[in-house]
Parts: structure tokens; C-alpha cells; sequence
């Protein structure tokens, strides 16, 4: 059966009982846990669930990852996919891990683990990827508020750069102060002390666990370097951008492991995250799968759809 026949196979196989399908599951992260001489765990978002961002309540099923893995290890291989979320909970998830797993907490990324999923793979010691893998900027993004009441998230360092421009521009000529007034009206002052705020907390993040992670032994340039690649910098200058398995090692100067799809590691990786892949599909509730060779939690989520703008009854 060819690669591209595995997908239907495994929805298919999700018509009967779930909990075989677990055991499947579990069985795989087993098989590749014996390949890495270590145990391997999965924290799987649901990109495609709308509320799948990493934060507070992650940390309890996480715990229980931890606990499992730790009982005959003192090394752990996370299977990650994220979209991101909150900054803070990656730190902690990060102080977890690290304090059970003294020699050596490793990340792998089938896919995506962007933003706060990447805050958490640089404080791993080894990040591994293949050629569906990517990382992404880890700058800031505000929430403003639009008149419809939703938020719409603006990069923190477009809000300040904007501000500088604005601020030279009027010191060349302040003829342009009443021409930029109303722009000015709509940023708060306690909005432009957060960007700040939070871009220094994102760099400071960067480079603290860079240095206990994935640049560990590196010098402290170099760690600088990546971090305000990673925050401030312009060649990742979308907070979407890609950061592949070339830029993560050779840009970025990251420890990156390289698995390429003939690699039977790969192969047991990619078979598994279909699996998961299935399971979101077949149950579009599930927001996220944490997972171990003995366990499964799923984070069931109900969301309900507004009709236009009539409110939820």
C-alpha cells in the first residue's frame, strides 16, 4: 500500500471501537520509544479545532504525560503540534520537563509548532524535524479590539514600529502632527507599555532557554543573534512565516535532528500522527490528544456557531 493510501486506511479503521484504535496509537509510540532508547509522549493540538491554543488547563493532562514517562527515565521524547498560544504556560511546560528529564528532553515536530509551540522546542535540547516540519517567529501578537467587538491580533512590533515611523516622520516635518493625529487617538499609551513589554518578555524567554536548550554550549552572540531573529528580526517578518529544517539549523544556529521519510523513525512518527489526524477528524470536538504508551486524554471542546449576529440562546 502506498504512503498516500495510509490517510483512508486509518479513517476507515476508526469505524469501530476508539479505544483499539488507542491501543494502535499506543503501540506505535512503544515501537518508536524502543527505536530512541527513550520514551516518547504526544501533545497534539487540533489545528483545525477553534479554541486548540496552548494554555492553563494543558498543563494538568501534561503532568500526567510526565508522570508516566518519568517513572524509568530520566529522557523523554514530546511529539508536539501547535499553533501556539500563551508564552507563560510554555515556560512552565518547559520547567516541567526539564526538572523530570534531567538528561535530556528532546521535541519532535511532524508538522507545525509555532509561536508558543516554538517557545517550547527551543528549550529542548534536541529539536527533531523532517521536510514537513516547521517552526515559526516567536513575536508577540496584541489583541485589539475591532467595533464588531472580536479581537484582531496585530504583531507588538508592528504596533511599535509603526509609532517610530510615525515619530521620525513628524520630527522631519511637524506639519504632519495633524495628519497622523486620529491614528494616534486609537493606540492607547498602556497599549504601546504592553508591546514592550511583551517583546521583551519574548526575547528575554528566547534567550534564557535557548541557552539551557537547543543553542546549550553556544555563545552567548550567537544566542543573542537567534533570539532577536526569532522576535524582532526581518527575515522571518510574518508571525506565519516558515522556519524549516535548513533556517532552524543553519539560520538559526538551532540543535536540529533531521529524520527524512525513508527513516524507519519517520515512518513510525508519520503513521502515527495520522492516526491522531484521523481521530480529529472523526470526532471534530476533540481539541487536543495527550498521550504515552499507556494513556490517552483527549480535551473535548462543544463549540457552537452563531448565525449571523443573533446571540446564542
Amino acid at each position: 500500500m502506498s504512503n498516500g493510501d495510509l490517510f483512508s486506511q486509518i479513517i476507515q479503521e476508526y469505524r469501530p471501537d476508539p479505544n483499539i484504535l488507542a491501543k494502535k496509537r499506543q503501540t506505535i509510540l512503544k515501537d518508536l520509544g524502543d527505536k530512541l532508547g527513550a520514551p516518547v509522549v504526544a501533545y497534539i493540538a487540533n489545528t483545525t479545532h477553534p479554541i486548540s491554543s496552548m494554555m492553563l488547563p494543558d498543563v494538568d493532562p501534561v503532568m500526567d504525560l510526565v508522570t508516566v514517562a518519568s517513572r524509568n527515565s530520566k529522557k523523554v521524547y514530546l511529539i508536539l503540534e501547535s499553533l501556539g498560544g500563551d508564552g507563560n504556560v510554555a515556560e512552565k511546560l518547559l520547567g516541567i520537563f526539564k526538572e523530570n528529564f534531567t538528561e535530556s528532553f528532546n521535541v519532535i515536530v511532524p508538522n507545525i509548532a509555532k509561536s508558543s509551540g516554538t517557545m517550547l522546542s527551543i528549550g529542548a535540547d534536541k529539536i527533531i524535524m523532517g521536510i514537513s516540519s516547521e517552526l515559526g517567529p516567536i513575536d508577540p501578537q496584541i489583541p485589539l479590539i475591532l467595533p464588531t467587538g472580536q479581537p484582531n491580533y496585530i504583531p507588538a512590533k508592528s504596533i511599535i514600529g509603526t509609532l517610530t515611523k510615525i515619530k521620525e516622520e513628524i520630527e522631519k516635518n511637524e506639519k504632519l502632527a495633524t495628519v497622523y493625529y486620529p491614528v494616534l487617538q486609537q493606540i492607547r499609551p498602556e497599549t504601546t507599555k504592553y508591546c514592550e513589554d511583551t517583546i521583551a518578555f519574548s526575547r528575554s524567554f528566547a534567550q534564557r532557554w535557548l541557552k539551557k536548550g537547543a543553542m546549550k554550549g553556544k555563545s552567548e552572540d550567537n544566542i543573542k543573534k537567534t533570539a532577536d531573529e526569532l522576535t524582532i528580526g526581518n527575515r522571518f517578518n510574518m508571525h506565519g512565516s516558515v522556519i524549516n529544517y535548513q533556517d532552524a539549523k543553519n539560520f538559526l544556529d538551532l540543535n536540529v535532528e533531521f529524520w527524512d521519510q525513508a527513516d524507519e523513525r519517520w515512518q513510525l512518527l508519520w503513521n502515527y500522527y495520522l492516526r491522531v489526524k484521523a481521530l480529529f477528524r472523526i470526532n471534530q470536538t476533540v481539541a487536543k490528544l495527550f498521550e504515552t504508551t499507556e494513556t490517552s486524554v483527549t480535551m473535548n471542546i462543544q463549540t457552537i456557531p452563531m448565525q449571523g449576529n443573533q446571540p446564542v440562546k
